[in-house]
């Protein structure tokens, strides 16, 4: 993990710095973009905060220690009335009288210790579960982020080779095309054979021209998956080629899954576990809870502002107890609280058995998929040989006038459009090689 921030942060620089052209391996694509995409960087910011989360819940069942201070001016003190006679006046008068001070200042320090909570304890359990399934989901975003750095990476694969063909198809046809202008211009040849050859030259041109901007889209989008700034000039050190070769194995297809360990399973493993936690939290709430608490203020009163003469007095209060609560009745909530979770864990039950049965029929329709794909692709290099040697053929009888430059431009299309076939076909294996990687979760 060090080694790969540390290649980032020197690419980063050398961007900033020489522009430099980054080089990168389908591996290296897959490792930095683990440690810098935006998708798992959000994956492992969630994990954290559920990890904060865990010490919030932690916290209700320390100490809580709180302090507080209020001063009070009664610019109209609170007038009582008092019956006359306790003055000795007449019975039936009421005197006017205030009673307290103008100023008072209260401070005031309490705590409090939960002492039984059977909700706090399986809360707590909880909590740290649901920071698992926070790691599980990381993981299987890292899953995820692999197959979509491959596939993007496959895609600028593509499009470079497909460049590639055209660059070499137009060279070829150029060549054609200088030496049949000389054959008309020698009076050899019709001038509606240099006007086919330059209408196929135009085309393969145009199609190049856009190969060429897909290239720059898929590079684009490669470096924003991985997470790298958009400009950043790569250079591909993988091929279609050697990445096929990888896949051409025949134990490859025989390989047992690693299921107890696939993301998909451990995020409904891990629902379930939730799910259980919820059963026995929803039944804890029929549990007593006892608390402890102790509260001590001190209060001066004063008519005049002079809180900070220590010969002034202040008036204490302490209280130490304990505060015991008993759920008797609640007209069925907390009943229909543990059905619901009851129905919950089944649920979650259920659906751990369709992931299993979800990820084994996956893992055959990949090994299906990708079992077709290997034929289509063996079967399309074929093609694009024997392609090739009919335009070799028919090239030579066009040069000894035996052959029309219609049946010269039905070859050259023919081998243009197998050899693309052939490059589609080299990504649709990849692809259904990443498919059955996930299926038989071997990242």
């Amino acid at each position: 993990m060090q080694k790969a921030i540390l290649l980032i942060w020197c690419v980063l620089l050398g961007i900033v710095s020489s522009a430099q052209t980054l080089e990168l391996s389908l591996r290296e694509a897959k490792q930095m973009a683990i440690d810098s995409s935006y998708a798992t960087r959000n994956a492992r910011y969630n994990t954290a905060k559920k990890r904060e989360e865990v010490r919030e819940v932690l916290s209700i069942g320390l100490p809580q220690v709180n302090a507080k201070a209020e001063i009070q001016d009664f610019l109209d003190i609170p007038v009582s009335l008092i019956p006359s006679e306790f003055t000795g006046g007449q019975p039936g008068e009421f005197d006017e009288v205030q009673f307290g001070t103008q100023f008072n200042l209260t401070a005031q320090v309490s705590a409090s210790q939960l002492l039984f909570d059977g909700t706090y304890f399986i809360g707590l359990k909880a909590s740290r579960v649901v920071v698992e399934l926070s790691r599980d989901k990381e993981r299987k975003s890292e899953q995820e982020i692999k197959l979509s750095v491959a596939e993007a990476y496959h895609s600028v694969l593509l499009a470079e080779e497909n460049t590639r063909i055209l660059q070499e198809n137009l060279k070829n046809i150029e060549e054609t095309l200088e030496e049949t202008r000389k054959l008309f211009e020698s009076g050899f040849t019709e001038e509606q054979d240099v006007d086919q050859l330059l209408l196929n030259k135009n085309q393969i041109q145009v199609n190049l021209d856009n190969t060429r901007r897909i290239y720059e889209i898929s590079t684009r989008s490669l470096n924003f998956i991985i997470g790298l700034p958009i400009q950043t000039e790569l250079k591909l050190t993988d091929n279609i080629e050697s990445l096929v070769a990888l896949s051409n194995d025949s134990e490859y297809l025989e390989r047992d899954p690693n299921l107890e360990t696939h993301p998909d399973l451990m995020l409904a493993k891990t629902n379930r576990e939730i799910q259980e936690l919820t059963v026995k939290g929803e039944k804890a709430a029929y549990y007593p809870s006892l608390s402890a608490f102790f509260n001590h203020q001190q209060v001066a009163q004063r008519n005049e502002f002079n809180f900070t003469e220590t010969n002034q007095p202040w008036f204490p209060t302490t209280i130490v107890g304990a505060t015991l609560n008993i759920p008797i009745w609640s007209s069925f909530e907390r009943q229909a609280k543990v059905r619901q979770a009851q129905i919950g864990l089944e649920q979650s039950e259920m659906q751990l058995r369709q992931t299993r049965e979800t990820i084994a029929l996956d893992m055959e329709r990949a090994r299906s998929n990708y079992q077709n794909a290997m034929k289509v692709y063996q079967n399309q290099k074929s093609s694009v040989e024997l392609a090739k040697r009919i335009l070799d053929k028919t090239t030579i009888k066009y040069k000894e006038g035996v052959v029309t430059s219609l049946e010269l431009n039905v070859a050259q299309s023919q081998l243009l459009q197998e050899q693309s076939n052939s490059i589609q076909a080299a990504f649709e294996l990849l692809t259904a090689k990443q498919e059955l990687d996930r299926a038989l979760n071997i990242f």
